[in-house]
């Protein structure tokens, strides 16, 4: 365990098919199943709530459960910035009420764009389950490399920052979307 407060677990760990750390993080939070997925679908809200997001964009959209959307990440100097393509796929058990939502890197489905390095190893897993009421529990788990030339130890040193702030920033973005609901229910 990386670090830990009372409504976060934050976990990394080295696999043998990469010198850079998965990483794993399990949480509650105020909100709803349904709400978390509202956000997560809204994928030109990113930037308001994923850590160094820019330029977020939904470029296709196969079905009601699976669309390949591009982000850019905001790097330090002296890295370049990194950019993004993901092919997600998610689903809603009826019974349970338990979303499962899977990502991948699909970084050849649009042209490499200029001053960018493109990411080519990602994957994400998203479960989140009602956690009583007003209460969900996400368990997210990512494993990634942000190409170039950044050595894997600086990546593992701040492998959690930006995935921690992007969960903190998922809570308020889940609050601010209830609140939206509930304005327009009061209407």
């Amino acid at each position: 365990m990386v670090t830990s407060d009372k409504d976060m677990m934050v976990y990394t760990r080295l696999t043998p098919s990469s010198s850079i750390k998965e990483l794993r993080i399990d949480f509650e939070m105020t909100g709803t199943v349904a709400g978390v997925m509202e956000v997560l679908d809204d994928v030109e809200g990113y930037s308001h709530w994923v850590y160094k997001c820019e330029e977020p964009e939904r470029i296709t959209t196969i079905s009601g459960q699976e669309f390949y959307y591009y982000v850019q990440t905001d790097m330090p100097f002296p890295a370049s910035d990194r950019d993004l393509i993901i092919r997600s796929r998610h689903q809603i058990d009826p019974a349970t009420g338990i979303y499962r939502a899977h990502s991948l890197a699909a970084p050849a489905y649009l042209p490499d764009r200029e001053g960018m390095v493109r990411v080519r190893n990602f994957e994400s897993y998203w479960t989140v389950k009602p956690a009583g009421t007003g209460r969900v529990s996400i368990d997210y788990r990512v494993r990634t490399d942000p190409g170039g030339s950044i050595p894997a130890w600086i990546i593992n040193l701040g492998i959690s920052v930006g995935p921690v702030k992007t969960m903190d920033q998922l809570a308020a973005a889940v609050h601010a979307y209830s609140s939206r609901v509930a304005n327009r229910e009061d209407d």
